[in-house]
């Protein structure tokens, strides 16, 4: 177990359970981040913390997510071990989310700047950055974590799991909707038969259908994603 992460377990169970009412969670999150700010070789130590995957339990789930998000914007994301380990710990979808977020982030070499960025499926959308030529070229998988979670051939599970796994990733790389998701969510698409494309295919598919929008906008989305593409050429 971590040393550092487990002292400071009691703080973060305090800041992010919300069974201990809002006014805890935002005093104990004040109290932390004044530690933080107080002290910089603490604050470069935490953002760097070498986890391995028995750390999963050394803070409780809920606590997790805020750390991850931190880590991200302050020091570089946990090892993908750390990550595949946390995943299958726990099923609670924040946590999960939270650790597609890292491992997505953790090797997307050019992460787009806000202006570029592609709002959620559903909202108002904005799809800048992309010539013709560019959203014609298949992407490559850039997070190993991804690529060892869905294509590669040495992940032997059950058909079915296989299917669930797909599907909730699609799920996640939609709600998160930034331009590093949407394209890893592209290159899945893309991506040589692996088993549970299907099931991935037909979940995007399922949540453009659900945002309701109108038919030149969910051509928009599809063309984004590459659903036209892989239309073209089926």
């Amino acid at each position: 177990m971590n040393g550092l992460l487990a002292v400071a377990a009691a703080f973060l169970e305090r800041m992010t359970n919300p069974q201990h009412g809002i006014a805890v969670n935002e005093e104990y999150s004040f109290r932390f981040h004044q530690a933080l700010a107080a002290d910089p070789e603490f604050a470069r130590s935490f953002a760097t913390l070498d986890l391995a995957a028995e750390d999963v339990d050394s803070v409780p789930v809920c606590a997790w997510p805020w750390y991850l998000q931190w880590r991200e914007e302050h020091g570089s994301p946990p090892a993908e071990q750390f990550l595949d380990a946390l995943f299958e710990y726990t099923d609670d979808p924040a946590v999960r989310l939270a650790v597609v977020q890292s491992a997505v982030y953790h090797d997307y070499p050019a992460r787009a700047s806000d202006e570029d960025a592609a709002t959620r499926i559903g909202g108002e959308v904005q799809l800048r950055g992309d010539s013709d030529q560019e959203r014609e070229r298949p992407r490559p998988i850039q997070s190993p974590w991804v690529r060892a979670r869905t294509t590669r051939p040495s992940r032997a599970i059950a058909p079915a799991r296989s299917r669930e796994d797909a599907s909730e990733l699609a799920t996640y790389l939609i709600q998160l909707g930034d331009p590093a998701s949407l394209e890893t969510l592209r290159a899945l698409i893309e991506e040589p038969e692996w088993p549970g494309r299907d099931s991935l295919v037909a979940t995007v598919e399922r949540h453009i259908a659900d945002a309701g929008l109108d038919p030149a906008t969910a051509a928009q989305w599809r063309g984004r994603l590459g659903l036209t593409n892989r239309e073209e050429r089926g």
